[in-house]
């Protein structure tokens, strides 16, 4: 049960981490017009090479489901460096459940992905594999596309020109003068930009209609930092309460599995931050990676 909460609450974590700042809102005194933003954060994207970032999700869950009470905690950090120019990649995710019912346990995954040269390098590490080894294979060209998806950056594009956004103000994110927007997405454009829905994630799941999706997502704010000389996003927080009731399982096929009585709520935080845009950056494979992948085959 826990295993399948957390796919699908990591899925449901991905829509709301491609909300992005769009239309609308009136002008705050000595700021620019929401539009005038946007256009620019819209523009800024051909003019990024190079850049960093940090995503952090936290998750409470709590219910009721196979008969057994549930409540545990996810902890997702995911941070990265992307060259646009050269191609390369490097991203560690982690990602740690603390459980508390039906029983106390931990279950902790970490993986490394390197992108040089057209090759992919991989490790994952997951419970009951003691020594995980590396992985290289040739990165097929489509294969990039989604691998930059991994920073969350790339998939904020389109929805910029859609979502509803207020300028409420001005901040500082490591040290760059930002504006402040607060945003109100379209969950019809969030189901578009992921190809349908995140139900294409569970096997056998149709796509999950929008009405059904806007009671899925009870509850939820998004602000982003926009930086106010070049109109890069700087840092997105996005908080969420969601709701899985039993008509929500019952349409993924999952009501027999999860029981008809299943209830399950999610409270979500998501941090994200890009900084270091356009520095020069260095992306080298692991020595141990590489001594491990040449090693001979005994």
């Amino acid at each position: 049960m826990g295993k399948k909460m957390m796919a699908i609450s990591l899925l449901l974590v991905v829509f709301l981490s491609f909300t992005a700042c769009g239309e609308g809102a009136e002008e705050d005194a000595g700021l620019p017009p929401a539009q005038e933003i946007v256009d620019g954060v819209i523009e800024s994207f051909d003019n990024i090479r190079t850049y960093q970032w940090e995503l952090v999700v936290i998750q409470y869950h709590t219910g009721e489901a196979e008969g057994e009470v549930l409540e545990q905690t996810v902890t997702i950090e995911n941070r990265g460096t992307l060259d646009l120019e050269k191609l390369q990649m490097s991203a560690e995710v982690s990602m740690v459940v603390n459980m508390v019912a039906p029983e106390e346990d931990e279950i902790e995954q970490r993986a490394e992905t390197y992108i040089i040269d057209g090759m992919m390098y991989g490790k994952a590490e997951e419970p009951g594999i003691e020594e995980p080894m590396w992985t290289k294979e040739e990165l097929p060209a489509q294969a990039w596309e989604i691998m930059k998806g991994l920073s969350g950056l790339e998939n904020y594009r389109e929805l910029l020109k859609t979502a509803q956004v207020e300028v409420v103000g001005s901040e500082k994110v490591k040290g760059v003068d930002c504006y402040v927007l607060q945003l109100t997405p379209e969950v019809a454009q969030l189901l578009q930009t992921t190809g349908g829905g995140f139900a294409g994630g569970v096997p056998g799941a149709p796509p999950i209609p929008e009405e059904l999706l806007q009671e899925v997502f009870s509850d939820f704010t998004v602000k982003q930092w926009i930086a106010k000389d070049t109109y890069f996003l700087m840092k997105a927080e996005i908080d969420s309460v969601m709701q899985l009731t039993s008509e929500f399982w019952e349409y993924l096929g999952e009501e027999a599995e999860m029981g008809e009585e299943a209830q399950m709520s999610i409270d979500s935080t998501l941090s994200f931050l890009a900084y270091n845009y356009n520095q020069p950056v260095t992306i080298e494979v692991p020595q141990e990676a590489l001594e491990e992948i040449e090693a001979p085959m005994e």
